[in-house]
């Protein structure tokens, strides 16, 4: 490496507290950030000592065992499949002591993340000040931690997002700086850091990407080799050169104005190629994933790890590098249900559909084996990290990434009506028929809505109208039947069936749950399908399937665990009607040609869509959407990797953009499955398809609008019809069945108003007949028309001997037109007297 024109100000300092004020103002800035300035100082002005906040915020620093792990002895996590996805904590190759470091590589690593590093107390305040006024400004994020504080990050805390990890985080890193030197912590930092392409510490990045020792390398190299420490996807030494140069220069220009090479050093190194050499051993990690695990083993005591926190992480990591008594720990080999050969599928696909850096949605794919309920996939379209804007989100969209499901919620709704019926006592099955009228307005009794007691619902059509069985209801996602489900029944018995058939998240037992406005994880929702395509037996989710100690010796191994928690036959139907949704209904496009059922969901104004599908072997869960707000996905193109082409999409449904993704993945995740068909039905499931029956309600004191209303709210077709009447216009006249009859739902039901018109018929031929049958024809026009008529006879001469006493001729005449209480004349023909002609 070349020559540079200053040293590291080294600071062998331990055992100096930073002052309590010091640690306020730093969180005080913390928490700016998230809560807002005033109200924090106004809410923890009374904190006056460190003890004060630490006692408020429970995150005592001083009972914390902040011991690095020892990185000479650090577990293996393997996925299904045999690939090694890394150490736990991500800190897995050759840690170098800082002595042996060339002094360059160190000035670039400072100069990459933290140049203040050996004049700050852990706490870098100009940083952070930069990063609240650009935040408060409406900017982009800004790094604000420093070393320490990512040290802290990454190794004592969580990642979630709460004022008092963020407390917790100033705190401990100041416990950190007075418990270590500068050099302790850089030396645990640069040996600990993720380089990506499986590179954990400086000594594996330089023979990762330079083939290289530390000695070997030119600055620029060692530039390059930091630059993904921020991002390792948007950094990709080999992927992505342009933008690796772009931030190499960036670091090296820094290294020139913090003094440690000249200007002209610093132009030279910029003009250097960037050269990677090519990957020879890992394939890419999958952070969430490793994460994922960790989490599970720290926080559970199930795997014999231990019974606290700290033993667990004393089994898992190994001993802490300060502890020279310490022995044994770490060293184990953690087998993962993952199967990264179909992750690595995943998020391919979700990267085709998404492409990193595009301003538009994401997605996640969750996919679980329904035989043992392992999770196999847990991908997400966004890489893992802190870097937001390189993309990156600090939570796994498939696992952590709660959204509303849209209509993917209804099979939780038509279960609990299956189970239970109707509060009302109306049965209700597969067969029963709806109205579908769109938009309904239901009263609830009670504030269900903005507006009040009334829940106005529609269809994503707006439209709708007629009859519809509930079972074309699921298939085809008509809300507005769905909507009526959920009154019947009841939300608190939908919210019942959701979480026995494997939703964890809270929900709230409101009515819209049934149209899926509750938020819940892809895992969640691919778990409790799962529990659908084995009729109702459910399977605890899994991840960790095996652990074994440095011997080789099994200390853990998953046992599956059953739990029958719907009726067999209830669920098979319900099944057999979700297989409709791929081959008749609104998820055709996710067909892959062999037995599937699934259920699309869109959430309102299209700010979430789904496709949740399953074969006999696998369920898997696409969610589509933006990962940190609720934007209507409307007017934009994407680029569809199934059929290979763009594709405009108006507006996204579950049927669009996930449904296709949905087949892209299960088409890869079926290659070696043989086909399968759902168990054949248990004896019983026919009983769910019944059409039941209905007594046909009184409408007699409706009016025609009202009555078709109540006669489709009791499942029967009505047949409305105006008749001639001199009753007023609208009037009930009679209703055919009779109010009260029994009879099978999706029959017709007449009912009679009057058009306010009298009734009117022509006039039929009575020429010809006698005098004597006139009062029979007349008789026989007003039954079959409902008209009377008043006949007058008079006598009409006729020369036609035939005619003689018979009908000559009428007034009006055949075929003209008479109304009730009309006078008809009718001629009787007699002979002639003599002298006629």
């Amino acid at each position: 490496m070349e020559p540079t024109i200053h040293t590291i100000e080294r600071r062998e300092r331990r055992g100096r507290a930073l002052p309590a004020f010091v640690i306020l103002f730093a969180v005080g800035f913390i928490a700016a950030t998230w809560l807002g300035l005033f109200s924090f100082l106004g809410t923890n002005a009374a904190f006056g000592t460190l003890q004060d906040l630490e006692d408020h915020y429970i995150c005592n620093a001083g009972d914390l065992a902040l011991d690095f792990p020892d990185l000479s002895r650090l577990s293996e996590v393997y996925t299904s499949d045999g690939v090694l996805l890394g150490k736990l904590n991500e800190r897995n190759s050759q840690p170098t002591p800082l002595d042996e470091i060339p002094e360059e590589v160190l000035q670039v690593v400072l100069a990459a993340e933290d140049s203040g590093f050996y004049s700050h107390e852990g706490i870098d305040f100009k940083a952070i000040l930069r990063a609240v006024v650009e935040d408060v400004k409406g900017g982009s994020r800004q790094g604000g931690s420093t070393i320490t504080q990512q040290v802290v990050k990454s190794v004592f805390l969580s990642n979630e997002q709460t004022l008092e990890r963020k407390v917790c985080e100033a705190v401990i890193a100041a416990e950190l700086e007075r418990r270590y030197t500068k050099d302790e912590i850089l030396e645990f930092y640069v040996n600990s850091v993720f380089y990506g392409a499986n590179a954990y510490g400086l000594t594996a990045a330089a023979q990762e990407y330079f083939g290289k020792t530390l000695d070997q390398l030119t600055i620029a190299e060692t530039a390059a080799m930091v630059t993904p420490i921020r991002n390792p996807s948007l950094y990709d030494l080999r992927d992505r050169p342009q933008t690796v140069l772009r931030a190499r220069n960036a670091v090296i220009d820094n290294m020139a104005n913090k003094g440690f090479i000249t200007e002209e050093v610093a132009e030279i190194e910029k003009r250097r190629e960037l050269a990677p050499i090519p990957h020879e051993e890992f394939e890419q990690l999958a952070p969430q994933v490793i994460i994922a695990a960790r989490e599970e083993l720290l926080n559970d005591a199930k795997f014999g790890l231990g019974e606290t926190f700290e033993e667990r992480k004393l089994a898992v990591f190994g001993c802490p590098a300060a502890d020279a008594d310490c022995e044994g720990g770490g060293g184990l080999t953690i087998h993962l249900t993952l199967d990264f050969a179909l992750q690595t599928e995943a998020n391919r696909i979700l990267r085709e559909w998404f492409p990193p850096g595009w301003d538009g949605p994401t997605g996640a794919i969750a996919s679980v084996d329904n035989a043992t309920g392992a999770i196999r996939v847990i991908a997400s379209g966004l890489d893992f990290g802190d870097d937001f804007d390189a993309g990156q989100r600090d939570y796994d969209l498939a696992t952590k990434g709660v959204r509303q499901p849209g209509s993917s919620f209804k099979p939780f709704t038509l279960v609990a009506a299956l189970e239970s019926g109707g509060k009302s006592g109306r049965q209700i099955t597969l067969g029963s028929y709806w109205d579908m009228t769109s938009p309904q307005k239901i009263d609830c009794g009670f504030p269900c809505s903005p507006t009040g007691n009334i829940w106005t619902c529609e269809n994503a059509s707006r439209s709708g109208s007629g009859l519809r069985t509930l079972e074309q209801a699921t298939y085809l996602s008509t809300n507005a039947v769905y909507c009526q489900v959920a009154f019947e029944v009841g939300p608190e018995k939908i919210v019942d069936v959701a979480h026995r058939m494997g939703i964890e998240s809270p929900l709230d037992p409101v009515l819209s749950i049934a149209l899926g406005t509750e938020e819940v994880s892809p895992l969640e929702m691919a778990n409790a399908y799962s529990t659908l395509a084995n009729y109702g037996e459910r399977r605890t989710p899994y991840l960790i399937e095996r652990i074994e100690d440095s011997d080789g010796n099994i200390i853990y191994e998953h046992v599956v665990e059953k739990t029958q928690v719907l009726d067999r036959a209830l669920t098979a139907a319900v099944v057999s009607a979700m297989e409709k949704t791929v081959c008749c209904g609104t998820g055709t496009a996710a067909n892959i040609g062999r037995p599937q059922a699934g259920k699309t969901g869109t959430a309102q104004e299209s700010r979430d869509v789904w496709f949740m599908g399953y074969i006999p072997q696998i369920t898997t869960a696409v969610w589509v959407g933006y990962p940190d707000a609720l934007i209507p996905m409307v007017d934009f193109t994407v680029y569809n990797a199934l059929e290979g082409r763009d594709q405009y999409i108006r507006r996204a449904f579950g049927g669009n953009i996930p449904a296709p993704i949905w087949k892209q993945f299960m088409l890869i995740a079926t290659e070696n499955l043989p086909i399968e068909d759902f168990p054949p039905e248990p004896d019983g499931t026919s009983a769910y398809r019944q059409v039941p029956k209905n007594d046909v309600p009184d409408v007699s004191d409706l009016t025609e609008s009202e009555a078709k209303s109540a006669i489709l709210k009791a499942g029967f077709n009505p047949s409305i019809v105006e008749v001639p009447s001199t009753e007023p216009l609208g009037k009930f006249l009679s209703q055919s069945p009779a109010a009260g009859t029994s009879m099978t739902q999706g029959q017709s039901v007449t009912v009679e108003y009057s058009s306010g018109v009298p009734p009117t018929a022509p006039l039929p031929s009575w020429v010809g007949i006698t005098q004597g049958e006139v009062a029979g024809a007349l008789a026989a026009f007003t039954e079959s028309t409902g008209i009377v008529v008043t006949v007058q006879t008079q006598q009409q001469p006729t020369a036609d001997p035939a005619l003689i006493g018979r009908v000559v001729a009428t007034s009006p005449g055949p075929g003209q037109v008479v109304a009730n209480g009309q006078t008809v004349l009718v001629f009787i023909g007699v002979a002639l007297e003599s002298g006629d002609t």
